[in-house]
């Protein structure tokens, strides 16, 4: 089956059935309600949500940054893409984290899934280690990351590989405690500090209940008087784990000496406030009782969505320009680089209802996820 739409009418469809088979229902009245409920309302499996993937303001490139003496000039070799490794474009969101960062200031980033939060955290904590390095060169842990997932440990480990070994002459390690690793791997880890320390809050719980004659043990050791400690998907921390996750960053501060670390904290989701300044104040309160440090509502760092398309046209004459362009003899089949897509009517018409709707004269934020629905019938309506 090629139709992506038909096999997931189909996949649902057959769902539905399996998971009704095991209620069996006599009473007719009961089972038109019931029936009603999951087929022609359709709760079961209702139709999916949709939401745009939207592009971001611009920020400096790392070359730049290097130049204005905000990274280190080593950041110049690693953080770079391409066969002809060109300079990594940062958004916006992502070069005010590191600005923050470089003013030793705790921060929470709550950007949309797919705008590189993990480089929010990454090229900050690299820059230390550089910056570190020059100033003496003891071998010892300076950053912890918590992840609430192993998948995620294990994803971002990648991702530290990847810019890593952009130049493997710079010599940055990356460990990984996460409760997959062998004995011979701890030990490892024990012996040799890892620059950048991977794990998850269970663990870093384990190591800091160990004795002192534990091999592990060691490994906390290594951590004395942190730079960075960074809590990745921070929604996640609430209720009973919250409670525990905060005791245990406090726990972790006294152990390690560590009074002077950078907290960070990213989330895709953190507050569904209207207003802007009760929605940084929100999660300000929330990443200050996590990490036991003070964040600012101006070190909230929210998305800066960016519109691409046509901004000249007045939304009082989109209406008229769909209703020409839909009863034309249009063709699809545009590529990603096409500018004729920049001043496609449909094109301008899905950015600003999918994609971003004005929460203020200033304020440029996604749209409200809707069903393919309830979209058709607002272009109807248009």
């Amino acid at each position: 089956m090629n139709d992506i739409f038909q096999f997931h009418e189909l996949l649902t469809r057959r769902y539905n059935e399996f998971s009704q088979g095991f209620n069996i229902i006599r009473e007719e009245d009961i089972k038109s309600v019931v029936h009603k409920f999951l087929n022609e309302q359709k709760k079961y499996c209702p139709e999916p949500l949709i939401q745009l993937n939207m592009n971001y303001e611009k920020g400096f490139n790392i070359h730049e940054l290097v130049i204005n003496g905000t990274l280190h000039p080593d950041c110049e070799r690693l953080f770079v893409f391409g066969e002809d490794k060109k300079p990594l474009t940062l958004h916006r969101h992502q070069q005010e984290a590191i600005t923050y960062a470089q003013e030793r200031r705790n921060y929470v980033v709550t950007t949309g899934t797919g705008s590189g939060k993990s480089l929010t955290f990454i090229i900050p904590i690299i820059d230390a280690v550089l910056r570190a390095r020059d100033k003496s060169s003891i071998r010892k842990t300076r950053a912890i990351i918590i992840y609430p997932m192993n998948a995620l440990a294990n994803s971002q480990e990648k991702e530290f590989e990847k810019f890593l070994g952009n130049d493997p002459d710079i010599d940055i390690t990356v460990g990984r405690y996460t409760g997959q690793e062998s004995k011979e791997a701890r030990r490892e880890l024990a012996d040799n500090p890892p620059d950048i320390l991977l794990t998850n809050y269970m663990m870093l719980e384990y190591l800091l209940t160990r004795s002192a004659k534990d091999t592990d043990r060691k490994v906390i050791d290594n951590c004395r008087d942190l730079a960075f400690l960074a809590l990745d998907e921070l929604h996640t921390y609430r209720g009973r784990q919250g409670a525990d996750v905060a005791l245990l960053v406090r726990r972790l501060r006294i152990t390690t000496h560590s009074n002077n670390m950078i907290c960070v904290g990213t989330s895709a989701t953190m507050s569904s406030a209207e207003n802007a300044t009760e929605r940084r104040q929100a999660v300000a309160d929330v990443a200050s009782k996590l990490f036991g440090a003070p964040f600012s509502t101006e070190h909230i760092i929210e998305e800066s969505l960016l519109r691409v398309t046509d901004k000249t046209v007045n939304d009082s004459k989109l209406p008229q320009l769909l209703t020409e362009y839909l009863h034309s003899d249009y063709k699809f089949g545009w590529t990603d680089d096409d500018p004729a897509l920049l001043n496609n009517p449909l094109a301008i018409w899905v950015e600003r209802t999918m994609g971003t709707t004005w929460a203020s004269e200033h304020e440029l934020r996604r749209a409200t996820p809707a069903t393919i629905s309830t979209h058709a019938a607002q272009l109807s309506a248009t």
